[in-house]
C-alpha cells in the first residue's frame, strides 16, 4: 500500500515538471514575441541616426578593439554579453554591415563581463519621444569582479556613453547592477553602502512592466507562470518553481519576485515621484496616481500592473495599443479617479491626453501608430468636442501664465495626495518602519517639503515648455517702474516681456531659478542708464554675477540630510545721484532655493544708516556658512561702500555675539 502510494507521488511530481516544461516554452515564445512587437515600436520613432547608436551600443559592449568607442587597453577583460552572437542585435549587425567583417567574425568570448543587457523606460511604449533618453540595466555577478575589473568596465561604460552623446546627440545612461543584489531589492553600489532614495518595488515593478531585452539571458520573471497559476500548483511554492526551472535552462536569470508592494514603498514612491515633478509635472502626476492606487483610497488595487502586462504577452500584435505598457498605466489611473475622486477625473484625462502627444512640446502623433490609434479612442469616449483637442493641441501658443496655471493644478493634485497619504499613514503609524532606511526618508521627506514649500519671496519657477528652450539671447531692460526681460530663442523666435519684475534682481532670480541662461551657447545684455560694478572702477556685464550662485541646485541629495542654512547672498546697490535709494538681495539655501528681498530707502539718510539698515538685514540670514557678494548699479563706482558695509556688519555681530567668521572674511575684504 505505501509503496503504491509512493509510486503515485513520483509520477504526479513527474507529470508536474513535465506540465511545468510545457508551460515554461509557451511562456518564453510568448514573452518573445511581446519584446519583438516592443522592439518594433521602439524602431519606429527613432530617427536613422538613433536607431543606428541604438544597435551600435550593445555591440560596442560585447567588443574591445582599439579602432571602436569603448576600447580599454588592459589586460584585465570588462566586456561582453553573455551569449550576444545568437541575439538579435547581433544578426542586424551582420544584416546592416555598421561593422567590417573582420570585428563581426572575432566575437566569441569566453568569459563574457555582463549577464543581461536590458533597456528600462519609455522606449518601445506610448511615451517615447525623438528625446527619449537610453537608460540601460547592466546585471553582473559581482563575485566575479576585482575592484580594478569592475572599474575598467565603468570606464568602457563612460567611454560608450561620451561617444553616444557627442557623435550622435544621445543621451545615455548605464546602471550596473549585481544579480544576487537585484534579486534581493538591493540596489547598492560595488562594494558600497545602498543610498537609493526611490522605491525599490517600484523601480523592480517598472523594469518588468516596461523593460526591452537587449541581450544575454531572460528575466525569468519573464517565463515564470502567473500568481494565479502558481497557486494552483500545490507540489512547490515560487522559490522552489524558480530553483527547478534555473536548473533546466542556462539562459535564465533570477531578478528576483515582487508579492506585494508594502504601505512604505507606497508612500516612498509617492514622494519620489514628487521630488520628481519639477522636470515634468504630466509624468509625474500619472507615475503618482498609479502608486497612489496601490496603497491609499476605499478599494486599494494590490494587483501589479507588471503581471497584467505579462497576461498579454502571448496576445501582442503589431500596431495594437493594448500591449503597450502605458495604457495599463492610464486604465489604472483612469478607473481609480473615476472610482475614488470623480472632481479631478478631467485633470488625469489633461495628464494623458499631454502625456500621449509628448508634453511640453504638444503635437498629435503621426497617423496609423498605436498611439494615434489610442488617443482617438480616448477623444472618442471622453466626447471631447474639435474645440477642446484644438485648444489642446495649441498648447504651445498658450501664454506663459495659462501653462503654469495648469502645471500649478497638476502640482496641487500631487500636494493632495502627498497630504492624504500621510494623514492616513499617521493613523497606522505603527505599520509603517522607517527607522530601516532613516537617512532615505529624511532626504524624501526634505526633498518633497522644498518642492511642494511656499514662500511669499521665493523666487517663482517657470514653464516646464519655457525650460526646455534653448534661449540664445536674453535682454533685462529698465522700464519706467520695473525691469523686462526679452529674450530670441534658437529656433529664432522672439519673445518680448517675457517676464517682468518691480526690481533687477527679482528679474535675475527668476532667470537664476529656472536655469534659463546658459552661458556656453547664449548671451544676456543689461540695457540700463546706469553701469553694474563689482570691485574695481570698471564697469562689468551680467555674466560676471551667473557664477556667484553656480551650482544653484544640488549636486547630489546628502543637503538634504538636514534642515536647509543659508548659503549665499547677492547684495545690489541701487544708486541715485550717489545716495543709494534701493538694496536689493538675492538669498540661497544648501536646499538650492533661491529667495529674494529688498529696502527701499524713502527718507534721505546719510550712508552710515544706510550700512546700518543693510547691515541688520543681513545679520538676519547669518549663518556659518553664509557668503555675501555685493554689486552696484550706478553712474560711477563707490570705492568706500564695501568697507564701511563690512564694518558695519561687524559691530552689530559683535553684539549680538555672532562676529563674522575668519573664514567668511576673505569674500568681504576682495569685494
Amino acid at each position: 500500500m505505501c509503496t503504491n502510494t509512493k509510486g503515485l507521488d513520483i509520477d504526479k511530481t513527474k507529470n508536474i515538471f513535465k506540465d511545468l516544461r510545457i508551460q515554461i516554452e509557451k511562456n518564453r515564445s510568448a514573452f518573445s514575441n511581446y519584446n519583438m512587437v516592443r522592439m518594433r515600436e521602439a524602431i519606429r520613432y527613432l530617427t536613422p541616426e538613433k536607431l543606428e547608436i541604438f544597435i551600435k551600443i550593445p555591440f560596442l559592449l560585447h567588443i574591445n578593439f582599439p579602432e571602436y568607442p569603448g576600447f580599454i587597453d588592459n589586460k584585465v577583460l570588462s566586456h561582453g554579453i553573455w551569449n550576444f552572437e545568437n541575439s538579435g542585435f547581433y544578426k542586424e549587425v551582420l544584416k546592416t554591415k555598421i561593422f567590417p567583417k573582420s570585428v563581426i567574425e572575432n566575437i566569441k568570448i569566453d568569459r563574457p563581463s555582463i549577464l543581461g543587457f536590458y533597456h528600462i523606460g519609455s522606449l518601445g511604449t506610448f511615451t517615447q519621444s525623438i528625446g527619449s533618453d537610453f537608460d540601460y540595466w547592466v546585471i553582473i555577478d559581482k563575485k566575479k569582479f576585482s575592484k580594478e575589473r569592475y572599474a575598467i568596465l565603468e570606464e568602457k561604460l563612460d567611454a560608450i556613453l561620451k561617444y553616444s552623446r557627442e557623435a550622435y546627440e544621445q543621451e545615455v545612461t548605464f546602471f550596473i547592477m549585481d544579480q544576487k543584489d537585484i534579486k534581493n531589492n538591493c540596489y547598492a553600489l560595488f562594494k558600497g553602502e545602498e543610498t537609493l532614495t526611490a522605491s525599490k518595488i517600484f523601480l523592480k515593478e517598472e523594469f518588468y512592466r516596461t523593460f526591452l531585452m537587449i541581450a544575454g539571458k531572460i528575466p525569468i520573471w519573464s517565463v515564470l507562470p502567473g500568481p494565479q497559476e502558481s497557486k494552483k500548483n500545490t507540489v512547490f511554492n515560487t522559490d522552489g518553481i524558480t530553483a527547478q526551472i534555473l536548473s533546466m535552462h542556462d539562459d535564465l536569470i533570477d531578478l528576483g519576485q515582487i508579492d506585494s508592494i508594502p504601505i512604505e514603498d507606497v508612500l516612498k514612491g509617492l514622494l519620489w515621484q514628487i521630488c520628481k515633478s519639477g522636470s515634468d509635472p504630466v509624468k509625474a502626476l500619472i507615475k503618482a496616481t498609479m502608486v497612489f492606487s496601490y496603497g491609499f483610497g476605499q478599494t486599494a488595487n494590490q494587483c501589479l500592473l507588471c503581471e497584467k502586462i505579462k497576461q498579454g504577452y502571448s496576445k501582442a500584435g503589431i500596431d495594437d495599443y493594448d500591449v503597450d505598457p502605458y495604457k495599463a498605466v492610464f486604465d489604472r489611473i483612469l478607473e481609480f479617479h473615476k472610482r475614488e475622486d470623480p472632481k479631478v477625473f478631467n485633470l488625469i484625462k489633461n495628464a494623458i491626453f499631454f502625456r500621449l502627444c509628448e508634453y511640453p512640446d504638444v503635437k498629435m502623433p503621426n497617423k496609423n501608430t498605436p498611439k494615434r490609434l489610442l488617443l482617438n479612442k480616448y477623444i472618442r469616449t471622453w466626447k471631447l468636442s474639435k474645440d477642446q483637442v484644438e485648444k489642446l493641441l495649441s498648447y504651445s501658443t498658450w501664454s506663459e501664465s495659462e501653462k503654469l496655471l495648469l502645471e500649478k493644478t497638476f502640482i496641487q493634485r500631487l500636494a493632495q495626495m502627498y497630504n492624504h497619504a500621510i494623514e492616513e499613514t499617521n493613523k497606522t503609524k505603527h505599520l509603517l518602519n522607517m527607522e530601516t532606511e532613516k537617512r532615505n526618508w529624511t532626504i524624501l521627506r526634505n526633498k518633497t517639503r522644498e518642492r511642494l514649500g511656499k514662500s511669499s519671496n521665493r523666487i517663482s519657477e517657470c514653464s516646464t515648455y519655457l525650460k526646455r528652450r534653448n534661449i540664445l539671447r536674453l535682454d533685462i531692460i529698465k522700464k519706467s517702474d520695473s525691469w523686462e526681460l526679452n529674450v530670441v530663442t534658437q529656433a529664432g523666435k522672439k519673445i518680448d516681456r517675457l517676464y517682468n519684475h518691480s526690481h533687477l534682481l527679482g528679474v535675475w532670480g527668476w532667470i537664476l531659478e529656472n536655469q534659463l541662461y546658459r552661458r556656453h551657447t547664449a548671451t544676456i545684455a543689461l540695457d540700463a542708464d546706469l553701469k553694474l560694478f563689482k570691485a574695481g572702477n570698471n564697469p562689468i556685464d551680467m555674466d560676471k554675477m551667473y557664477m556667484v550662485f553656480q551650482p544653484l541646485k544640488p549636486l547630489s541629495d546628502n543637503c538634504y540630510e538636514k534642515e536647509s542654512s543659508w548659503s549665499k547672498m547677492m547684495i545690489l546697490l541701487l544708486y541715485d545721484k550717489n545716495i543709494i535709494n534701493t538694496a536689493e538681495f538675492l538669498i540661497s539655501n544648501t536646499w538650492g532655493e533661491l529667495f529674494f528681498d529688498r529696502i527701499e530707502f524713502v527718507q534721505k539718510i546719510n550712508k552710515e544708516d544706510h550700512c546700518n539698515q543693510i547691515a541688520e538685514f543681513m545679520l538676519k540670514y547669518s549663518g556659518q556658512s553664509l557668503r555675501f557678494f555685493i554689486y552696484q548699479l550706478s553712474d560711477t563706482h563707490d570705492p568706500k561702500i564695501v568697507y564701511q558695509l563690512k564694518k558695519a556688519y561687524n559691530d552689530l555681530a559683535d553684539t549680538d555675539g555672532k562676529a563674522i567668521s575668519t573664514r567668511k572674511k576673505p569674500y568681504l575684504d576682495r569685494l
